[in-house]
């Protein structure tokens, strides 16, 4: 009653159409926002509750399904067995949950059966999923690509001396014979372009062209299955459902299918004795063709799609531009090599072709989840109560990555094979005794407890090449030795907890909660902390003077404080850890402890390094939350909750960069403070409401500011610098002065020996500044209407965000200058950059002999806004008196997902951008984009 805290419903969720229920969630809940990571089907979304509440520990939330924390995988929840999500942003609402609930919680509750009622529903939904970001503004057309790469030659012949007829004509000779290698027309090399013109030579016919992004992103088809059944009797309820998944990704040979089954089931033994148990199993297998690859690999689909040169084939092509057969009469890929088919060596990219080697390998995730939720309530005494809860679960995987022996990556290694296997177990044990008494008006509840949290994480990876068979990706189809690697994991949490709850006339309202936490993350001289909340509020319309009235039917106002603790540290991105490399780094469960690899040499003989050093002083992260707002209804129509909020971290835990002579890279330290500052407001109205018609209007924002308030010592880390009293993830870049119009130089600004600004063309003698744009948004939020007419139902959501910047560095690659990168394709701003005829230009001169013209500055700086159509719904549920007998329900529905999404540059998705994660913040990336999906949907109800 005191805290903050927002409730999404079953009917909220029923029509989402996501793999995970947390991203069809997007814009809907004040202060929280859900953002993808990435289209990937099955992947979770990016979740932050009021901002980031730390550098280099983990900023996500604490999810508890069914009441115990959960360590399971999202995505193994199927959305139809979901009853509500509540996220707890407060410390009033989640400081019970003491060392885990500093970053937000999300409360999972499932379904149950309804009481007195038996039930069956089905659900599915059929439809075709698709990219919902169009591609950057990048050149599409081979001719158009010549006549562009051309230009950047004339522009090198006079930058280097050269006359403008000269120059043309050297660009012209030299330009495929020299430089791009490959012919797409029917003239001789040296007659595609004409140089009088720089287009086209017209007598030139185009012989093949083959479009990456049509044949690499194709529509598919999704698919999804459920069915429940459920029955309430006197003494037993008992929930069943199964379902199903298809969600085929629009990359090629990318997907998600999952298989669910739930069981629900609670037994009244007496009046005062209730048992229970949830089960939930789950068997998913993704096909990930760009996992692990870094967004400027060659074998990431999206840079290669967006970067390769158009004027280069998927398949070989002969003289004549016909395609070229192998003896089984199929299409011989171009891998770009001299013993190729085509005898071409590409200079973009050459031995490789992701279209086909995407076909060709195998990269796949299965995972079996299973999660266990058992309870033991008893009533005694009269107004006490003991509960005890045991929590399990499982998540056991199998990985593989197969690269095949015809082409791409490994091809010099006779193809690769890597297996890798994971069992995490998390065992959670509580127990609680409550005691609950009302003396008149006064209410009083008082609970103490105690919780145990142990999890075990045991991985085995092995790789050999050399393949044998092709496609059987077992690592005994290879014969030569790779690597082989494990670690086994252990995490143990113990608290005790205490919460006091007093109501006085349901008008005042005063709770306080204590818990003590102990880590094994921590040395044990830091080991345990201790954390609390504090919460108070005041309903107003119970007082006589306000109640009965029909204008302001409730108000309440509310504030809370409390301290949390995070013990989530993450490993810096830079750690070379062998042992951890095929997962990623992920968190350090022995932060105080230096750590030590065994390395062989060629012969075997052992030697041992260290590669992480281990500080016994690092302690607990503390999160300290203030929240203070009121709730409001006018006339049981409009409904307005605005809060202000203060979420402060102190002895803010980073990974500090050690010096090379040190032998590691980095230790993990306490080293400031840092603040968010906010407001948030949720408003929902009834506009109109009767029994044909009803139609609401929602919308939500948040706005915060952060500053960093205390720090040693600053740093900087990337593009960003971090010191005290800036905002974290402050850019910290070279600043763009323009355009020297004589040359096309770029310039950039430095301080003289005086301090004094002026420019300069060499990029090394550009001053770094401290920019004021920051990542950090000014406000989030989204908005939303629903109508229903007669059982017509209308839904639209929208989310949206404003103020903060992001660093393109996808645009930034798309204008490439300097002779390393031929062959690479363009954005079509490359029309605004400097040549011999446009001199006046807005972007530097590209050409092959200045690398740096486009290197990292504030010119690729730019605003992070959007509004995105998150999802729309059009359904219509038939009336009883049109239902045969026995259906107690029947919807039909037409639902969209990710639909539409407006932002500052065509291409670019602030939505993808990552904040306060292990790296890559703030700049965009060659991810898997987003996905489209529209869908058909049927529901029966018996």
């Amino acid at each position: 009653m005191t805290g903050s805290i927002t409730t999404i419903n079953a009917k909220q969720l029923e029509d989402s159409q996501s793999s995970n229920a947390m991203q069809s969630l997007t814009g809907k809940v004040g202060g929280v926002q859900i953002s993808a990571n990435s289209g990937q089907p099955g992947d979770p979304p990016q979740v932050r509750f009021r901002g980031i509440g730390s550098l280099s520990s983990s900023n996500n939330p604490l999810y508890v399904v069914d009441g115990v924390p959960y360590n399971g995988n999202i995505n193994a929840i199927s959305n139809q067995d979901i009853e509500t999500i509540s996220f707890l942003k407060d410390a009033s609402a989640n400081a019970l949950y003491g060392s885990r609930g500093a970053n937000g919680v999300v409360l999972i509750t499932t379904k149950k059966a309804k009481k007195g009622r038996f039930s069956i529903t089905f659900d599915t939904k059929f439809g075709v999923n698709s990219r919902a970001v169009k591609e950057y503004d990048i050149i599409t057309n081979p001719g158009e690509y010549y006549e562009v790469f051309y230009n950047r030659l004339v522009t090198d012949g006079v930058y280097n001396g050269m006359s403008i007829t000269d120059a043309s004509t050297n660009a012209a000779n030299t330009m495929i014979s020299d430089w791009l290698v490959y012919n797409n027309y029917n003239v001789p090399n040296n007659q595609v372009i004409d140089p009088s013109t720089g287009k086209i030579n017209t007598n030139a016919k185009l012989l093949y062209h083959d479009d990456w992004n049509k044949n690499l992103f194709k529509d598919r088809t999704r698919q999804e299955y459920n069915i429940n059944i459920a029955n309430s009797s006197e003494k037993n309820d008992i929930y069943l459902s199964l379902g199903y998944l298809n969600d085929e990704g629009y990359v090629i040979n990318s997907g998600f299918k999952r298989y669910t089954a739930r069981l629900n089931n609670e037994l009244r033994l007496t009046s005062n004795i209730k048992v229970g148990i949830n089960l939930n199993y789950a068997r998913s297998e993704q096909n990930a063709p760009i996992q692990g690859a870094s967004s400027s690999q060659y074998s990431n689909l999206f840079s290669w799609a967006r970067n390769i040169a158009p004027i280069y084939p998927i398949w070989a092509r002969d003289a004549n531009g016909n395609f070229m057969l192998d003896s089984k009469g199929q299409r011989q890929y171009d891998f770009g090599t001299l013993s190729g088919p085509m005898g071409l060596s590409r200079p973009y990219g050459g031995t490789l072709n992701p279209y086909g080697t995407t076909l060709l390998d195998i990269k796949k995730n299965a995972e079996d989840n299973l999660s266990g939720r058992a309870y033991a309530s008893i009533n005694f005494l009269k107004d006490f109560n003991f509960t005890y809860n045991l929590g399990y679960d499982l998540v056991s995987g199998y990985y593989i990555d197969y690269s095949n022996n015809i082409g791409g990556d490994a091809v010099g290694y006779g193809g690769s094979i890597t297996n890798a296997t994971t069992n995490d177990y998390t065992v959670t044990n509580q127990q609680l005794l409550n005691w609950n008494k009302s003396y008149g008006k006064h209410s009083l509840s008082v609970m103490v407890g105690h919780e145990t949290s142990d999890f075990k994480s045991k991985m085995l990876a092995g790789s050999k090449n050399n393949i044998a068979i092709p496609d059987l990706p077992i690592l005994s189809n290879a014969t030569k030795f790779a690597a082989l690697n494990s670690y086994n994991d252990l995490y143990k949490v113990e608290g005790y907890l205490s919460r006091v709850n007093y109501n006085y006339d349901n008008r005042y309202f005063i709770n306080g909660s204590f818990r003590r936490d102990g880590s094994s993350v921590f040395a044990p001289e830091n080991r345990w902390g201790n954390f609390f909340g504090l919460g108070a509020a005041w309903v107003t319309t119970n007082e006589t003077f306000l109640n009965g009235n029909e204008i302001l039917t409730n108000l309440k106002f509310k504030a809370s404080y409390g301290e949390q603790g995070n013990d989530n540290i993450l490993y810096a991105g830079n750690v070379n850890l062998s042992n951890r490399s095929y997962f990623s780094y992920g968190r350090n469960y022995y932060a105080y402890a230096s750590q030590w690899e065994v390395v062989p040499d060629s012969d075997g003989n052992m030697t041992i390094v260290q590669v992480y050093e281990g500080n016994r002083n690092i302690k607990w992260e503390v999160s300290k939350n203030f929240n203070a707002g009121f709730e409001l209804s006018l006339f049981n129509k409009i409904n307005i909750d605005a809060q202000y909020f203060e979420r402060g971290v102190q002895d803010m835990i980073y990974n500090k960069p050690l010096s090379p002579s040190s032998g590691t890279r980095f230790i993990s330290t306490n080293v400031g403070d840092m603040k968010n500052r906010g407001v948030e407001i949720s408003i929902d109205a009834d506009i109109i409401k009767n029994s044909n018609f009803t139609w609401n209007l929602s919308a939500n924002a948040t706005h915060y500011k952060n500053k960093i308030t205390n720090l040693p010592n600053s740093f900087v880390s990337g593009i960003f610098k971090f010191e005290k009293g800036v905002a974290a993830y402050t850019y910290y870049l070279r600043q763009f002065a323009g355009v020297d119009s004589s040359n096309g130089d770029a310039l950039w600004y430095m301080n003289d020996a005086n301090g004094n600004k002026i420019t300069t063309n060499d990029y090394t003698k550009a001053t770094l500044y401290l920019s004021d744009k920051t990542l950090n948004p000014k406000v989030y939020g989204g908005f939303g209407t629903n109508l229903n007419y007669k059982g017509v139902n209308l839904a639209l959501n929208f989310a949206y965000q404003f103020g903060g910047y992001m660093y393109d560095n996808v645009y930034q690659g798309l204008l490439p200058s300097g002779g390393d990168n031929i062959g690479q394709n363009y954005h079509k701003d490359v029309y605004n950059t400097w040549t011999p005829t446009n001199t006046n230009a807005q972007l530097p001169a590209l050409d092959l002999s200045r690398p740096n013209q486009m290197a990292a500055s504030d010119l690729f700086l730019i605003k992070s806004d959007y509004i995105s159509l998150q999802d729309a719904s059009l359904s219509y549920d038939f009336t009883n008196d049109v239902l045969p007998e026995g259906l107690t329900g029947l919807r039909l529905g037409l639902y969209g997902t990710n639909l539409a999404m407006w932002s500052k540059r065509k291409g670019m998705d602030p939505r993808l951008a990552r904040i306060g994660a292990s790296g890559n913040n703030g700049v965009s990336l060659n991810n898997y984009g987003v996905v489209r999906s529209i869908s058909l949907g049927l529901t029966v109800k018996f």
